[in-house]
């Protein structure tokens, strides 16, 4: 997973998911023409094969996610420090998940899991990397349309001022059209993937310049007076499992924010509108 190595990488893994997918062909076709006894056995090696395969999926997709060589320069140049490696246990576990019949988002999370990891090792924690093998297709659907809501505040994904719109439907819900936001975060409030509701607070310090952004939108901070601002707040697990998610602009997320920005009185920041 050398990022000066992916096309390398990928030409290896097609290579041997070629050569795997025949030798899975070859037993299937032996497979009428064998005893009973060696029939089991092919349909255990069979299904070994397959496992491989998938894994070998997910690695292929993970080259996705890697930076590209460009005009000729490689990727990355070498770091004044060595990053170290991925460990052997997290590895471990992570090639377990890799051979499931995982759906297709999983498939997507644990892809970009492995690049995040690759790149930086320990960036996706033991629990982080358990949560996306194990999580419900229901609740990933859930916390995707929480975050969808989020706007980005100190480069954390947070819900501003969120009291007042537990009873608004989420437009273009994933779970369905009559879901509330106060639905959703009922159903990922004993996760770990968000601070408590009633206290946590992000605080913006004073005398400086900061972005706040939702979806395509955002604005600049110029702050006079530290400003601190209650809302739903992704707790560190939570903001690792978005950070493999791609966010949709969402109707309600940028109105929220909206509200929030002009809510900022002009004794505590000045705000301007991004270009």
């Amino acid at each position: 997973m050398r990022l000066a190595q992916v096309e390398a990488c990928k030409e290896l893994m097609l290579a041997e998911v070629r050569t795997l997918t025949d030798v899975r062909r070859k037993l299937l076709e032996k497979y009428y023409e064998t005893s009973e006894e060696e029939r089991f056995r092919i349909k255990r090696d069979v299904g070994d094969l397959d496992k491989e395969i998938r894994r070998l999926g997910v690695y292929q997709k993970a080259l996705e996610y890697l930076p590209k060589e460009s005009e000729g320069q490689p990727a990355e140049t070498a770091p004044d420090k060595p990053q170290g490696e991925i460990s052997s246990s997290w590895q471990d576990r992570f090639d377990e998940l890799a051979r499931l019949q995982n759906e297709a988002w999983r498939q997507e999370l644990l892809s970009r899991a492995m690049a995040r990891e690759a790149q930086n090792p320990g960036s996706i924690s033991p629990r982080a990397l358990w949560f996306i093998g194990t999580v419900d297709d229901h609740i990933f659907h859930a916390f995707a349309s929480l975050i969808d809501v989020c706007s980005v505040v100190l480069g954390r994904y947070m819900i501003p001022n969120h009291q007042g719109y537990y009873e608004r439907f989420i437009p273009n819900c994933a779970l369905g059209d009559s879901y509330r936001l106060g639905n959703v975060t009922f159903l990922l409030n004993d996760l770990g993937l968000m601070g408590d509701l009633l206290t946590s607070q992000k605080q913006i310090p004073e005398n400086g310049m900061f972005q706040v952004a939702c979806g395509s939108k955002y604005y600049i901070l110029k702050t006079k007076q530290r400003l601190s601002v209650s809302g739903i707040i992704l707790t560190p697990l939570g903001d690792s499992i978005a950070s493999l998610y791609d966010p949709k602009e969402n109707a309600l997320g940028l109105e929220i924010f909206d509200a929030w920005v002009k809510s900022i009185g002009p004794e505590i920041a000045e705000v301007q509108q991004g270009t």
